[in-house]
């Protein structure tokens, strides 16, 4: 089967797919996009070793049962991260703080009935750019009624 082949059956089950390769180019991988999370958990992993979360990562991420040596793990991890980190800047707000994401799920939630932790990262955050500026936007409508209401209300 071709690489195209490979990587449109691979599209239609997952969604998203990245193909990693070393820097000789003789080996290759694909890996879906983080879940939230999968996110969570290596957060969590990377408090206790940086070197064990990016494995961890790598591993939930990676689309093939094969054998990989440490450091090709770690590149594909480490690429991972740097395509999480770009997911998560956004306009409205810088990526919200540790204790913020139980928040940030909830915003997505409630706005768009959905799991936030099941999204991919990339879907999380562009969600959540979304929830937030209908949030403001809705905040920005009700300032305006109540200073048309206090308005009318005291120019008599």
């Amino acid at each position: 089967m071709s690489d195209k082949e490979t990587i449109e059956k691979l599209k239609e089950k997952y969604g998203t797919v990245l193909k990693l390769s070393s820097e000789d180019g003789t080996t290759t991988t694909y890996c879906r996009k983080p879940s939230y999370a999968t996110f969570i958990a290596y957060q969590d992993k990377y408090k206790d070793n940086v070197h064990e979360a990016i494995l961890f990562l790598f591993k939930e991420c990676v689309l093939s049962d094969e054998n990989y040596d440490d450091d090709f793990m770690l590149s594909c991890g480490n690429s991972i991260v740097a395509m999480i980190k770009a997911s998560s800047e956004f306009s409205i707000d810088a990526t919200p703080q540790k204790d913020e994401y139980k928040k940030s799920a909830a915003i997505i939630r409630h706005a768009f009935h959905v799991d936030p932790y099941a999204l991919p990262i990339d879907e999380f955050y562009k969600l959540l750019e979304e929830a937030l500026w209908i949030q403001k936007h809705n905040a920005a409508k009700l300032e305006n009624t109540f200073m048309t209401a206090f308005a009318k209300t005291f120019s008599n």
